[in-house]
């Protein structure tokens, strides 16, 4: 880019300084040859560059050979020009840039009106013609010699006339172009205030628009959330409406359990109605191990029992109840006697509280202790060992 920059810039200097010289030298150049210099000066200047890379001595001829070419076709060219313009000037034909002398026209004193001038007498054939020095012919008596003052006068006349008409055709044009203009700008006012009119009257339709979707859209999520909060009240009458027929239910069957119970007069006996019912009915099975440490709290057993039922619980994901069955059991004599019984229900007490808060963590507390995934309890692991650690 920036050699054809340089190389147009060399050339335009290059046909100015052609076109000064031809004009010092009184050489005649046409602007057409000056364009077709430039032209040819850009086909040379690209035949060059095309023709070799290295500046050797064909490289030179050849471009000698180009130059000369371009010189002789803009030499032709401007020749041509010129013969042709010779040609048009010598059948008088006027060339554009021509103008022909505009003839003068002959004052108006020397103009004077036809009845003024002399009449031609008109000679017939058989009459011979009379000198007009010896018939010099007679004026009309209505046609007066008009005085020179008059004379100079008229045309001086006419020429305020014209100029009057003249002054009043602009005046007139003035006027209507005035007029015109008025009448522009006060049809473009009204259109401007028909188009404002009609903005305003859409802006204030689309207002309203607005604000009745606004309305409907609000009237929709009230009756919506109205919609969902009874549905949302009725379900939690039915969930505690189930929940109180369950629980009376359950209260029934645990009168009933504990009825049947207490028809057994042993503590193996209790244990294999807890086996028995454990998979099937975990909730019988946990109230037999209640029942069962309830009866038999002072016998060696019992410590067992308070680690199935902490068990039980585990299973049925109820860590709050094996939290509270191991802190009951801390308060029993049986256990409160032994120090390696308090500290292992003390550590496991701690241990479900770890698992109860990983699990809520994660969102997953409903999981039973025996689904908990791999990476879950390693977690579990980590941080009830980092606790115990801080602990000692």
């Amino acid at each position: 880019m920036t050699f054809i920059l340089i190389t147009g810039s060399i050339m335009a200097i290059s046909i100015f300084l052609i076109y000064r010289l031809c004009r010092f030298f009184n050489i005649e150049m046409k602007w057409t040859s000056l364009v077709l210099c430039a032209v040819m000066a850009f086909i040379v200047n690209g035949m060059a560059i095309t023709m070799s890379p290295f500046l050797d001595r064909g490289h030179y001829l050849r471009l000698g050979i180009l130059v000369i070419t371009a010189a002789a076709v803009v030499t032709i060219f401007n020749e041509r020009m010129l013969r042709r313009e010779e040609a048009l000037a010598g059948n008088c034909t006027v060339l554009p840039t021509e103008q022909l002398p505009v003839e003068e026209e002959p004052p108006a004193e020397d103009i004077l009106p036809a009845a003024m001038q002399e009449p031609v007498a008109e000679t017939s054939p058989s009459e011979p013609a009379v000198p007009m020095e010896a018939a010099p012919l007679e004026q009309p008596a209505a046609v007066q010699e008009v005085p020179p003052e008059e004379k100079s006068a008229a045309p001086q006349k006419s020429n305020e006339a014209e100029k009057a008409v003249e002054e009043a055709k602009l005046a007139a044009q003035a006027i209507a172009e005035k007029e015109a203009k008025l009448a522009a700008e006060k049809a473009e006012k009204e259109a401007q205030a028909i188009a404002e009119a009609k903005a305003r009257k859409e802006a204030k339709e689309r207002a309203e628009q607005k604000k009745r979707e606004a309305a409907a859209r609000k009237k929709a999520e009230a009756e919506a959330k109205a919609k969902a909060a009874a549905e949302a009240k009725a379900r939690a009458e039915a969930e505690e409406k189930a929940r109180q027929e369950l629980a009376a239910k359950r209260q029934a069957h645990e009168q009933e359990l504990k009825q049947e119970l207490a028809s057994m007069d042993s503590l193996d006996a209790i244990l294999d109605f807890a086996y028995e019912a454990k998979d099937a009915q975990p909730k019988d099975a946990i109230f037999a191990y209640h029942e069962a440490i309830s009866r038999y709290g002072d016998d060696d057993y019992t410590p067992f029992l308070v680690i199935e039922l902490g068990n039980l619980y585990k299973e049925q994901a109820n860590y709050s109840g094996a939290i509270a069955a191991y802190k009951q059991a801390l308060t029993m004599p049986i256990i409160a006697k032994n120090d390696a019984m308090c500290q292992e229900f003390t550590k496991n007490i701690h241990y479900l509280g770890t698992v109860q808060d990983i699990l809520a963590k994660h969102a997953a507390l409903s999981t039973p202790f025996p689904q908990i995934p791999g990476d879950i309890m390693q977690e579990i692991e980590t941080e009830f060992q980092a606790h115990s650690g801080s602990a000692k």
